[in-house]
């Protein structure tokens, strides 16, 4: 899998860039995933989006989120005469927190917005512009397009501005949805896709920086959020999983108990035993020998 990395793309010291792409055939197209935010438009054409392995007809005025570690690519098929993207790259923190008034990426609203790698639903074109709607995203990127090439003084400052301006006329185009969707069923959406993560991933160290990124959070805001849902820390849930999990090997495999430790994702065997016997209140080989609290 080709990974695409923000430093290939970001000219000078800030994480920011903008593209126009005319996308290949499929032959030639690169299925890849990238370790920035994207905000991807359809500007002219039709082809399609491979994303997370399923395919979809996109054309002009489709506009998408990607975030980071999504897998997909776009191409044109053999029935399309073009398909032309411009492509928004930036990193959340080029961003001046200040100057949102949803609080930056730190809020809800935006990680409802970036979907993650967790999310199961059906994808799709996260907008379709049409009529003056798409004229006026078409001339917010032209100017986006034209203060980044041209970098005349005091550019870093205008092209946050314009990238504020280019997240709230989506915002405002979400508003419908958004409005329908209850904060706490938001709430509990994002925390039941890490729950599930933790779950299926506990053999993984368990990194709080990256789970909050998959959600399209701040690393605070996601660990408060997760708290507050689950009444525990990301970190207690984790070894929580680790544990039942090495209850489940002993009972079902004749494993040692050094393997286990390190099959749930401990780093030691020491590590484990003392996790262990602070949750279950036996030592693993006790408990493996049908001996529980």
């Amino acid at each position: 899998m080709t990974v695409y990395r923000g430093a290939t793309f970001f000219g000078g010291a800030e994480p920011f860039a903008i593209i126009r792409f005319a996308e290949p055939a499929e032959p030639d197209c690169v299925y890849h995933t990238h370790d920035f935010v994207e905000i991807c438009y359809v500007v002219e054409g039709s082809g399609y989006h491979l994303v997370e392995g399923n395919r979809y007809r996109v054309g002009k005025g489709d506009l998408f989120l990607i975030n980071y570690d999504m897998r997909h690519a776009f191409y044109r098929g053999e029935e399309d005469g073009e398909l032309v993207t411009v492509n928004v790259l930036f990193e959340p923190g080029f961003l001046d927190a200040s100057l949102l008034a949803f609080h930056d990426f730190s809020s809800l609203a935006m990680s409802y917005l970036f979907r993650g790698v967790w999310d199961d639903e059906p994808f799709r074109a996260d907008l379709h512009l049409s009529g003056s709607e798409r004229r006026d995203f078409e001339t917010l990127l032209d100017r986006i397009m034209r203060e980044h090439t041209l970098r005349p003084p005091g550019y870093q400052a205008v092209l946050r501005a314009h990238l504020i301006e280019l997240i709230v006329s989506i915002m405002r185009g979400f508003h419908g949805r958004s409005a329908a969707e209850p904060e706490q069923r938001r709430k509990a959406s994002v925390i039941d896709a890490a729950l599930r993560y933790l779950d299926e991933h506990y053999g993984e160290p368990i990194r709080l920086g990256e789970l909050a990124q998959k959600a399209f959070l701040s690393k605070n805001y996601f660990a408060g959020l997760f708290k507050e849902t689950t009444g525990i820390s990301v970190y207690q849930y984790g070894q929580q999983v680790r544990i039942e999990q090495s209850c489940r090997l002993m009972r079902e495999t004749d494993m040692p108990l050094a393997g286990i430790a390190l099959e749930v994702g401990f780093a030691d065997y020491k590590s484990f035993y003392t996790a262990f016997r602070k949750q279950k209140g036996v030592s693993p080989q006790a408990y493996r020998d049908g001996e529980r609290p």
